[in-house]
C-alpha cells in the first residue's frame, strides 16, 4: 500500500502523493524578475549578497541550488529575513501554479509537517524524535487558509514560454497539467492508478474520477497506450503510456513505442494537439539525454509518416535539464 493511501491526521512526509509540498518539487517560479525551475532555487538565490550570484540559480535543479547556496557570499541580514523570504517564495510557487494551489487546498485541515531524517529542525521536524519548529509547514498551512478564504488567482499565460515549431514540434516549460492541448500524455505505472511525479500530478489535477476510469481499464503493458477523459484538466483527454524501467531489455525500442502508440491512439480519436512529458526519466531512471533523443526522433518519424494528418506535438518540460536536452534534440532535427 502506498504512503498516501493510509489515512493519517497529518502529512509529515513530503514525498509520493505529497511531493508537491516540497521546495524540491520541479515547477517554475518567477521571483524578483528571475525565473527559477523550483522554489528551492528561488529561495537559495535570495540569500546572495551579489545580484550576479543570484542569477546563477536560474537554471539549477533543487539539489544543485542547495549545494550552491552553501558556497555563495550571504547577505548579512539573512537570519532576520529568511522566514519572510520563504513565505514569499512559497506563496509565489502556489500562486503561479494553480494546479498545485488546488492540491494544497485538497489537503483539507490536515497538519502539514516537513518530516526529515537529516536534522532540519527549523523548517521541518525530525521524524525520529518529532522535534522541530516546522516553519515550512506553518507557511503552507497559512497559505492554504488564504486560498480557502480568497480563492486561487488566475495565472497569465505570459508566465510560460512556448518555442517552435521545430519540424512540427514545440517545446514548453509549463506544468503539463496546465497544457492547453486537446490531450496530455501521462507517464503512468502499469496499474494506471496514479503514483508520484507526473503520474501523481495528473491524477491530482484530473480528480478522483480519473482513478475510477483507470481502474476499469485494467493494466497497461510497457510501450502500450490507453485513453481516458481529462475530467478537471483543461485537456479533454489523457493518454496513459507505460515507459520502460532502465536498464531492461529493449529499453530504447519500448520507449519509442510509448510515443508512437500514444500518437497512433490520438489520431484514432481525432485529436489534433498533444503534450508529452519526458517518459521514463523520473523514477524509471532512463538516462535523460538518450530519452530525450528517442522522444524527439520517435515523434519526428511519426509526423513524417503521417504527413496527411495535422498534429501539433508539444514537449512539456518544467525540468530545466530536460528542457535543454529536448531543445538540443529539436535543433538537431
Amino acid at each position: 500500500m502506498r504512503y498516501y493511501e493510509v489515512p493519517r491526521p497529518e502529512i509529515d512526509f513530503f514525498r509520493e502523493e505529497y511531493e508537491f509540498l516540497s521546495n524540491f518539487y520541479p515547477t517554475k517560479v518567477s521571483f524578483d524578475g528571475i525565473a527559477y525551475y523550483n522554489s528551492e532555487a528561488a529561495y537559495q538565490a535570495q540569500k546572495c549578497l551579489r545580484q550576479a550570484d543570484k542569477e546563477r540559480f536560474a537554471f539549477l535543479s533543487a539539489d544543485e541550488a542547495k549545494r550552491l547556496g552553501q558556497k555563495v557570499e550571504v547577505r548579512p541580514d539573512w537570519d532576520d529575513v529568511k522566514f519572510s523570504v520563504m513565505e514569499q517564495v512559497v506563496r509565489e510557487k502556489f500562486t503561479q501554479n494553480p494546479t498545485l494551489a488546488q492540491d494544497l487546498l485538497d489537503t483539507g485541515d490536515r497538519i502539514l509537517k516537513e518530516g526529515n531524517y537529516w536534522g532540519d529542525l527549523y523548517w521541518g521536524v525530525d521524524l525520529n524524535t518529532g522535534e522541530g519548529e516546522n516553519n515550512l509547514g506553518k507557511i503552507l498551512m497559512s497559505l492554504r487558509d488564504h486560498f480557502r478564504e480568497n480563492g486561487i488567482p488566475e495565472v497569465p499565460s505570459c508566465c510560460y514560454s512556448l518555442k517552435g515549431p521545430f519540424a512540427g514540434m514545440w517545446i514548453d516549460d509549463r506544468d503539463i497539467t496546465l497544457s492547453e492541448c486537446e490531450c496530455i500524455v501521462n507517464a503512468a505505472s502499469e496499474d494506471l492508478l496514479g503514483g508520484s511525479g507526473v503520474d501523481g500530478a495528473i491524477h491530482r489535477a484530473a480528480g478522483p474520477e480519473l482513478r475510477e476510469e483507470c481502474a476499469a481499464l485494467g493494466r497497461c503493458r510497457v510501450g502500450e497506450a490507453k485513453l481516458t477523459k481529462g475530467y478537471r484538466l483543461k485537456a479533454g483527454y489523457i493518454i496513459h503510456t507505460v515507459g520502460p524501467r532502465y536498464p531492461t531489455e529493449h529499453c530504447r525500442e519500448n520507449l519509442a513505442k510509448c510515443y508512437t502508440a500514444s500518437l497512433d491512439l490520438a489520431r484514432k480519436h481525432g485529436i489534433r494537439s498533444i503534450a508529452f512529458p519526458s517518459i521514463s526519466t523520473g523514477k524509471f531512471s532512463y538516462p535523460k539525454k538518450e530519452a530525450c533523443e528517442v522522444a524527439v526522433r520517435s515523434v519526428h518519424d511519426w509526423l513524417t509518416e503521417n504527413g496527411d494528418y495535422d498534429m501539433k506535438v508539444v514537449f512539456s518540460c518544467v525540468d530545466p535539464k530536460i528542457y535543454d536536452l529536448i531543445y538540443a534534440a529539436l535543433c538537431g532535427i
